[in-house]
């Protein structure tokens, strides 16, 4: 059989549902504005399918970087064979230059290093890639798209790294059989036959090609209105983003989402959808702005007309507006907990006649948590600035991820023969001449290059929780387990060791030395019980002596405390001690602590409003970063615009 070869590929319409990355994807085709494309969800969601798509409808190749690349095959290096040969200095090849007027695509993007992310980053954005390696001193444009993916639950990306995308979506599943039995029956009708399934879909291909085309010759002489700059830049403003990245971004898209549709100008559906592909990844949540759930919304809503089922939905979120706190309002995060009616009994660490050991709280909702792990800056006293980003750090021996090379007169170097062989080859033609030699490389001193490795550096974190009768008497137990619950939902801590220890009157226990085995800790919040009074003092210690011998054990560690308390410490040392203060003996210990390599995080379990916030006063002492419960919820744009309506409704 003659004819052309074709090319096997699924079919760009042929994706099932994942409308929101296919809008993305087509914005980035159609408007050359929109340089930086990044798809997050779940393995298995159709990701790399959807970016790979791309190539046949838009009419460029997909230029794929593996996750294994290293900067000579990126940015282009010295040809070796010309240098040799010839004595001249020629650049090779890289994977930039080849995608050039082409598609650059990254998959598990969150896997590569930080350096080689940047360098991607820096040179689709300014179409220009500047090289300076090997007396190469010379620079190359490149007009390009980048495409990149993540696993939602795999790894980390820094909010700098992130805030360079100007698109990030999430990339979507249908939850119903239908919607599974439809992409078995496309992906088994494509295993099956190729050619015949690619052919039932020329004409829908067909479509979107017309519809880019359009799309691009609307953009051409479209500009953003004053209207859409000023609805931009409000929302921008409204949800505190940093730079104006985000601005620029989601008025493009809005243009582009207009264009899409035929249409010259972006109205309100076009800026909501703009909004949330280029700005919930941006978010930040300012401090000091989460007070209580949406039932003070409801609450204030009467002579309204809300039904029950937006109501009910409406109480899943919170307020976007702070809400001033008065004395006469004492709704609670956590209405379920009981609630101590004696004072007297509440003094003694008592709840409506029960030993608060007794009690054992649910766990509370969980929720998208900060990352306190990484943007954390406090460090204990006397350490300097950490070697590297976290999970990485230059090896001192020969272990480990070799990553470049650098200049060395050591007498048995960790040879890197590549770049060796590189610095020696623009000189072999003079030497050659120089020299009678049957050699074919003549490698002098000046010319050795030994490896620079990276290892990855593990992490130990160790959450510290006081289990107080406070806590129950002032129903915080139940969101107290949602939060960390959350933190270790949130923050990839399975790929890290974590500990666990509870402290109160009764005992300082540790349920879990450092292990990776992170699940076994939902069952211990699942059996949480609460004690008496808080031995803050005695934790302290517990936790200082502990740490000593631990980073002993592993002096590589970069390890956390994570304290979790209220602060009030009212068990001094030496229990039958009726003199000292318990609260500043303990404050006392805390300002002695002095781990050069365990950082310090203090979570407030008090509310915002409450007038005395002692952990305040312990993460000052341990110089550690603090944070409230509220502090470590993020909002999406999504749980915004709906909380948006809601309060619009009632007022």
């Amino acid at each position: 059989m003659s004819g052309t070869l074709r090319t096997v590929h699924y079919p760009f319409p042929a994706i099932y549902g994942m409308e929101k990355a296919k809008n993305a994807l087509l914005c980035a085709i159609a408007n050359p504005a929109i340089k930086t494309i990044l798809i997050r969800g779940a393995s298995g969601t159709g990701k790399t399918l959807a970016g790979r798509s791309l190539g046949q409808i838009s009419g460029k190749n997909i230029v794929n970087i593996p996750l294994n690349v290293t900067d000579e095959q990126l940015f282009g290096c010295l040809d070796v064979e010309i240098a040799v040969k010839e004595g001249r200095m020629v650049l090779q090849e890289g994977l930039l230059m080849r995608g050039d007027h082409n598609i650059l695509y990254m998959d598990d993007i969150n896997l590569f290093e930080p350096r080689i992310i940047n360098g991607v980053v820096e040179a689709v954005l300014s179409g220009k890639v500047k090289i300076e390696r090997e007396n190469i001193s010379t620079s190359y444009d490149v007009d390009t798209i980048l495409v990149a993916t993540m696993n939602s639950s795999d790894s980390y990306l820094s909010p700098s790294i992130l805030d360079h995308f100007d698109i990030c979506v999430e990339s979507e599943y249908p939850e119903d059989a239908d919607g599974r039995e439809e992409i078995l029956r496309r992906n088994m009708a494509f295993e099956s036959d190729p050619d015949d399934f690619m052919d039932s879909y020329t004409d829908a291909e067909n479509d979107v090609r017309d519809i880019i085309a359009k799309a691009q010759s609307i953009l051409a002489n479209a500009s953003p209105s004053d209207e859409l700059c000023k609805t931009i830049s409000g929302v921008c403003d409204q949800l505190k983003i940093d730079g104006h990245r985000g601005d620029i971004a989601a008025a493009n898209v809005a243009l582009t989402l207009a264009a899409l549709d035929g249409r010259t100008d972006a109205d309100e559906n076009d800026i909501t959808e703009s909004s949330i592909m280029c700005l919930n990844h941006r978010r930040k949540i300012p401090k000091g702005r989460r007070v209580d759930r949406m039932q003070k919304v409801a609450k204030s809503s009467v002579g309204f007309d809300i039904n029950p089922d937006e109501k009910a939905e409406l109480l899943r979120h919170r307020p976007l507006h702070f809400t001033e706190h008065t004395d006469g309002d004492n709704s609670s995060d956590d209405a379920e907990a009981p609630v101590t009616t004696d004072p007297a009994l509440a003094a003694e660490g008592f709840d409506n006649g029960e030993e608060p050991e007794d009690v054992i709280s649910k766990i509370g909702e969980t929720f998208k948590a900060v990352d306190i792990f990484e943007q954390s800056e406090a460090k204990a006293r006397g350490q300097s600035a950490s070697k590297g980003k976290r999970y990485q750090q230059q090896s001192s021996d020969r272990s480990g991820r070799y990553v470049g090379s650098r200049l060395t007169d050591k007498k048995n170097p960790d040879l890197a023969f590549d770049a060796t062989v590189r610095a020696s080859a623009p000189y072999q033609v003079k030497r050659h001449s120089e020299n009678d030699t049957e050699m074919a490389v003549i490698i002098e001193k000046q010319d050795m290059r030994e490896k620079i490795r990276e290892v990855r550096s593990s992490s130990t974190f160790l959450f510290a929780v006081d289990t107080s009768g406070s806590l129950i008497i002032r129903n915080r137990m139940t969101a107290v387990k949602g939060a960390i619950l959350s933190l270790l939902k949130e923050h990839y801590v399975k790929k890290d060791r974590v500990g666990f220890l509870t402290f109160n009157e009764k005992a300082i226990t540790m349920l879990l030395q450092p292990s990776r085995e992170v699940e076994v800790i939902y069952k211990m919040l699942d059996d949480l019980a609460i004690g008496r009074r808080t031995p803050l003092s005695a934790a302290l210690q517990y936790l200082t002596n502990y740490m000593e011998m631990y980073i002993k054990k592993r002096p590589n560690d970069d390890c956390f405390v994570v304290l979790v308390t209220d602060g009030g410490a009212n068990v001094p040392l030496d229990p039958n001690d009726e003199e000292t203060d318990p609260l500043q003996e303990a404050l006392g210990i805390a300002r002695k602590i002095n781990i050069p390599s365990v950082k310090w995080i203090v979570i407030d379990t008090e509310k915002k409003f409450d007038c005395v916030h002692h952990a305040k006063e312990f993460a000052d002492a341990l110089h550690a970063t603090y944070y409230t419960l509220d502090d470590l919820r993020i909002d999406t744009y999504e749980e915004i615009n709906l909380v948006r309506t809601a309060n619009a409704k009632i007022m």
